[in-house]
């Protein structure tokens, strides 16, 4: 298992490289001469998205990540987008319902265990306990990059 988030962190941060639009949770790279950039991911601002379903994420020029904090019974309606998803369960427990070769099909994901959504395969998540969610979106999520929350989230409220 360590050995696949060490393979899927190394991805998401090969895939991070500068270019893009500029935004609160976009990383300068160019103020270092190497690119690198190193930061702690709890600092990030939260962005309430509704009651009980906080995020904070970052983006670079190819990729982002996301955590999601999840109050029990909050709720991440059924939406779909033309990114690949990589989520990863650090703590507590979620049921998703999404597609399986076009049937429907539920997922219980709980800690330590990861999911990986193909471009475009809907999905929607409830939390079954207080859960703290990981994801990876490969390219940027451009629905993210506006200050208006994407049409699918602002169903959670």
């Amino acid at each position: 298992m360590k050995k696949l988030l060490i393979l899927l962190f190394a991805v998401a941060a090969q895939t991070m490289v500068s270019q893009g639009h500029e935004q609160k949770n976009k990383l300068d790279f160019h103020n270092k001469s190497n690119g690198v950039q190193h930061f702690n991911f709890e600092n990030l601002p939260r962005d309430t998205i509704s009651e009980g379903i906080t995020r904070q994420w970052f983006y670079a020029g190819k990729g982002q990540m996301a955590y999601f904090h999840l109050e029990k019974g909050a709720h991440i309606p059924m939406h779909k987008h033309p990114n690949e998803q990589i989520t990863y369960i650090l703590k507590g427990k979620v049921r998703i319902k999404t597609f399986l070769d076009g049937e429907p099909k539920d997922f219980i994901v709980g800690a330590g265990e990861v999911i990986v959504f193909p471009e475009n395969v809907p999905h929607e998540f409830y939390a079954l306990e207080k859960t703290l969610d990981l994801d990876v979106h490969i390219p940027v999520r451009e629905d993210w990059l506006s200050n208006e929350l994407p049409q699918y989230l602002r169903k959670s409220n």
